[in-house]
């Protein structure tokens, strides 16, 4: 007996000596390494995304804290220093919970459930309400109830902070910390095709507009940082990442993504949107852009890009850049691009006073097909402006017809060498199409290069061209991003040539001369006013199946005399012609320019004593009164009345009334935009409270109607 005792102590200890052998000789390092990874671990530090600046100074996309809101509801026994459960004096066990004030947290679940649908209308009070209160008197209530994810964190506190929710609101989860970072576009749908959108696909994640170009600017570079374990749950960082075997060099500081301003100034972001969204509502159409551009350094100050959802809907989507990626036969506005290539042929030599056919219908082979005129005019012979002002198909179509008939590649040629066709590849993520000429298989093809519909170009390249005879020839590349900023300094983003002479100075004045005509004479002339002066072109291509179905564009310069801006309006699947759709757009866009653009005081606009009406008909007299001095119109006498009103009765003056804040009766606020109507509600004792955007289109209670001190005036706006 004691001999088998004996034997088993030796063969226990002889186990445990192997066992120890094992463990510290043959598998001591892979225990040490799963020990070091249990009290040093590497975490990482996210960066914060560089914020997008405007030009004019406002931030159009930050990063901002969110929280998703969880709710620990779960109730559980009482404990005592035993750790025995506590019981009331009825024998039943006394429950614990994360509910300070039961009563307390059963009377602000109503507020809670407002603050949420205030951020989320989609979903009504009642699903908030139902949804907490139904998880509250369940049997075994959820220790991490969702409510809602992506709480804006103010939102998120204020929930926090309401009686009796401090403990219950859950600060982390399983999953980590209940905070996050997101992107916020502070204009909300303005422009958001350039800031840039945020996508995911099964085989990609990313950014698109100058979020996805930029993105290694903006989104800098990670921390890591050594941590060791302090006690559970609790970690801190090891200073110079020195730990024992540690390698040092996995420590890598944050650093923070860079800022970089737009181009983009969001006055004129403004007014391109909201008037290219009134004329879509007006006139109809599937999709729309509208974009304006310096034209010495190809600066795009405005990029508006609509598109109708099934619903009818317009909005800025995520790939539906039109400015961009959309590609069309441009119409007429590409008669400009074959004439300046006539013109840089040396091989012709065009007489501008030259007088062609314009009116009619004309067969120019058996092959040809007959050519329509277009646009109804009937003038039977003109010369070069006249054709272009009255965007004769035919006055095109003689020209290349008698210049090129028997050398027909050298116009496509002259074409190609001149506008930007290929990808732009602009600084911003875009899907860009492959643009080109057709072969000119045919006769038909070749003249139907002449006036347009044998090419396929975008807007954006279309503008690029004409920005370059605005420029005396000299082509400079779309550029959306103005500088990056890295702390106090900054690197301007230059601009980029991409022809020096696209055309002689000669031939580039002659071109805007022409284009002038257009607006003061042709088809143009519902954008023309006394004051500045403007170039440009209408266009209106048909459909094929569907001639009812148009693609409308205009496309020109201003201010005339010295040109310093170019835009395009473009509304794609309208019924309506260029001049009707798009040119009115262009108007209001070049107004609000002019007015607010303080250098063009040193420009000699025209002045023939007759006044543009204004762009608001009511307002705040030092804003208005400086827009009048700028232009050089009249204005009425210096007054005190902060307010003005336009003088119907007088408009040949072009005067503002004063306009004083009625006592106890509802300030008249029609025309108005929101910052002003707003400043005149709140100095008659007013509440303001308003739907939509643009300028005030109606009001209740109703203008002039009796009303006291701090009743809430509700005020409709519309583009």
């Amino acid at each position: 007996m004691l001999v088998l005792y004996l034997l088993t102590v030796v063969l226990a200890g002889g186990g445990m000596l192997l066992c120890t052998i094992n463990t510290q000789v043959v598998n001591g390092e892979m225990w040490r390494e799963k020990a070091k990874a249990r009290e040093v671990i590497t975490r990482t530090e996210e960066a914060r995304r560089g914020t997008i600046l405007s030009s004019d100074g406002k931030v159009l996309a930050t990063t901002v804290p969110v929280c998703d809101l969880c709710l620990d509801l779960g109730r559980w026994p009482k404990r005592n220093s035993k750790g025995e459960e506590v019981k009331d004096k009825n024998g039943n066990v006394v429950m614990e919970s994360c509910i300070s004030d039961e009563q307390e947290w059963k009377k602000s679940v109503t507020k809670a459930c407002r603050i949420l649908h205030e951020q989320f209308p989609a979903k009504s009070y009642e699903y908030y309400y139902n949804r907490i209160m139904r998880e509250y008197a369940s049997a075994k209530p959820s220790r991490c109830l969702y409510v809602e994810r992506r709480v804006p964190y103010s939102k998120w506190d204020a929930i926090r902070k309401l009686p009796g929710w401090g403990r219950c609101v859950v600060e982390k989860t399983a999953d980590g910390d209940v905070k996050s970072f997101v992107r916020a576009h502070i204009y909300g749908n303005m422009g958001e095709n350039v800031i840039g959108l945020h996508y995911k696909t099964p085989t990609r994640e990313g950014y698109t507009g100058l979020e996805g170009y930029y993105d290694s600017v903006l989104r800098g570079q990670d921390g890591q940082y050594i941590c060791r374990r302090l006690t559970r749950g609790t970690w801190i960082p090891v200073e110079n990442g020195s730990v024992p075997d540690e390698d040092s060099t996995l420590v890598r500081t944050r650093v923070d993504g860079q800022n970089i301003v737009a181009t983009i100034d969001t006055r004129y972001q403004d007014i391109a949107e909201s008037a290219l969204r009134s004329s879509m509502n007006q006139y109809g159409g599937q999709s729309g852009c509208a974009i304006l551009m310096e034209v010495e350094t190809g600066y795009v100050l405005a990029c508006s890009s609509l598109t109708r959802d099934t619903t009818g809907r317009l909005s800025e989507n995520l790939w539906s850049n039109v400015a961009c990626s959309d590609s069309y036969e441009p119409g007429s506005t590409f008669k400009t691009v074959a004439m300046v290539a006539m013109f840089n042929d040396k091989k012709v030599d065009i007489d501008t006073s030259k007088r062609v056919q314009c009116g009619g219908r004309k067969r120019y082979s058996a092959t040809s097909g007959e050519i329509n005129a277009g646009h109804g005019y009937t003038t039977d012979t003109s010369n070069l402006a006249g054709v272009l002002a009255l965007s004769s198909n035919v006055g095109m179509c003689e020209l290349a017809w008698e210049y090129y008939r028997n050398r027909r590649d050298d116009l496509k040629k002259g074409i190609e060498s001149i506008f930007p066709f290929g990808k732009m590849h602009p600084d911003l993520d875009v899907l860009e199409p492959n643009t080109k000429v057709v072969k000119l298989n045919s006769d038909r093809d070749f003249l139907n290069l002449s006036y347009g519909y044998s090419a396929t170009v975008t807007p954006l390249q279309l503008i690029t061209f004409y920005n370059a005879l605005a420029g005396g020839g000299r082509m400079v590349k779309p550029l959306f991003c103005r500088e990056i900023q890295n702390g106090r300094r900054s690197r301007p983003v230059k601009p980029v040539v991409l022809n020096e002479h696209l055309c002689s100075e000669e031939v580039a004045k002659q071109m805007r001369e022409m284009l002038v005509g257009v607006v003061k004479h042709g088809t143009g002339n519902n954008v023309y006013n006394a004051v500045y002066g403007i170039g440009g072109k209408t266009g209106t291509t048909e459909g094929i199946s569907d001639k009812s179905i148009k693609n409308s564009s205009f496309v020109g310069f201003f201010p005339a005399e010295k040109p310093r801006y170019t835009c395009l309006v473009l509304v794609e699947r309208t019924s309506i012609a260029g001049r009707h759709a798009a040119a009115p757009v262009f108007k209001k866009i070049a107004d609000c320019v002019v007015a607010f653009d303080q250098e063009l005081g040193s420009v000699d606009l025209q002045d023939s004593g007759r006044v543009m009406r204004p762009v608001l008909p009511k307002g705040r007299r030092s804003q208005l009164q400086a827009v009048h001095n700028l232009l050089g119109l009249p204005f009425a006498q210096p007054d005190s009345a902060r307010f003005t009103d336009w003088t119907v009765y007088d408009e040949s003056r072009g005067l503002y009334a004063d306009y004083d804040v009625p006592m106890g009766q509802v300030p008249d606020c029609k025309g108005m935009t929101v910052r002003d109507a707003m400043a005149l509600l709140r100095a008659a004792g007013l509440k303001v409270r308003f739907t939509g955007q643009g300028k005030v289109v109606s009001q209740t209670p109703k203008a002039r109607t009796p009303v006291r001190k701090n009743t809430t005036i509700t005020l409709q706006l519309k583009p």
